[in-house]
């Protein structure tokens, strides 16, 4: 985790970066109901998407870390949780990509992933929610290629997307059947949208993408037929970890506010600052953050090293990344008092930050894969 440190320049750059343009459009969007195109670009044209991809398919050559540092700085700088929620599902895309994909996937959808395009990965439907090996969507044989028809749902970026990599099945192939496929949202039979009329993070559109036998390439199929849950597996763990580093970023400087604040309103003659049950409410915050994002560079750390313990500690920083966030807004909401129950941005951190105990598998999902992480790598006994 060294590579972390060396970051603070491009985490600092970032940071101005997404203060002079995420923050300054996000309720605009938020009222609309709609990414951030305008920063999204302006996020790529800097080289966002580049950081992890090596030299020879257009990246700057650098590392996750990097990407990271990065990431976080957009997190503190934007204060757009759902710009950000947006930020790590193409984060997962790129990364499925750059693991399984070939060399002629990553040379034809890795430049414009980089440049500005915005992408989806379409796991969900309504039959099965987060147990994706429940879904529907098939593509049967065609010609040199495939037809892929279904209906995915609660996709991020879905109803906004150019690219998605979408999960189906080749019912053709047998037991082992589960696939995933690179799919240009703007070819004919696909469909995509309403957005969905969400309690908070509107700026990370969401909504259904349609497929009505849309053509698919057979060079399309990332990981080869069947080996979709492989792929899924990995783009789900650095997805989680992204939670939770996006969880500490985006509070830090909300608790900054709120010590600022606890230190000039008076209660009592005093400042409230001075009262221990204000002291608990934000060192409880403060603990939680720290944890969160301590436990999210280990993610990271052993996503990179392809350690046993990557699925558990993904998912252990995806759960801590909903419990704090939710934790940290309600502390500023109480902290603050009327001031933060009125609405504004206090109360809309705390609307965006509950998403996130259900976005990216529930907390009660994450309880349940660290429970089996942890049958599996118990020795034998």
């Amino acid at each position: 985790m060294i590579h972390h440190f060396a970051d603070r320049a491009l985490r600092d750059a970032y940071r101005e970066r997404a203060s002079a343009s995420v923050a300054k459009r996000a309720e605009e969007c938020a009222a609309d109901g709609r990414l951030d195109r305008e920063s999204w670009q302006e996020m790529s044209d800097a080289g966002l998407w580049k950081l992890p991809v090596p030299v020879r398919w257009g990246g700057s050559g650098g590392t996750w870390w990097d990407f990271a540092a990065a990431f976080e700085g957009i997190a503190a700088g934007g204060r757009d949780l759902g710009f950000s929620l947006s930020l790590v599902a193409q984060a997962g895309l790129i990364r499925s990509i750059l693991v399984y994909g070939t060399e002629e996937q990553k040379e034809f959808w890795l430049p414009p992933l980089t440049s500005g395009a915005v992408g989806a990965t379409a796991l969900t439907e309504t039959t099965g929610g987060s147990d994706v090996t429940r879904i529907r969507t098939a593509a049967h044989p065609h010609q040199d290629g495939y037809l892929l028809t279904g209906h995915k749902d609660h996709i991020t970026n879905g109803p906004t997307a150019d690219i998605a990599l979408i999960l189906g099945r080749v019912p053709e192939h047998g037991d082992r059947d589960i696939t995933l496929f690179l799919v240009d949202l703007h070819a004919d039979g696909v469909s995509t949208g309403p957005v969905e009329n969400m309690m908070g993070n509107r700026t990370s559109p969401t909504g259904p993408i349609a497929l009505d036998q849309v053509r698919v390439d057979a060079h399309n199929i990332v990981g080869g037929i069947g080996g979709g849950i492989d792929a899924v597996y990995n783009t789900i763990s650095l997805d989680r970890l992204l939670y939770g580093i996006l969880a500490a970023s985006y509070l830090d400087p909300l608790l900054t506010e709120i010590l600022d604040y606890s230190r000039t309103r008076t209660a009592f003659n005093v400042p409230i600052a001075d009262h221990q049950y204000v002291q608990g409410r934000i060192t409880d915050a403060k603990f939680a953050v720290e944890a969160t994002r301590w436990v999210s560079y280990g993610a990271l750390d052993a996503l990179l090293q392809d350690s046993p313990q990557t699925s558990l500690m993904c998912s252990v920083a995806k759960y801590h990344a909903g419990e704090t966030l939710k934790l940290g807004t309600e502390t500023a909401l109480r902290v603050l008092g009327h001031r933060g129950y009125m609405e504004g941005p206090y109360a809309q951190a705390l609307k965006d930050a509950l998403g996130t105990v259900i976005a990216g598998g529930t907390a009660e999902m994450q309880r349940k894969n660290v429970f089996n992480q942890m049958r599996r790598l118990a020795p034998a006994r």
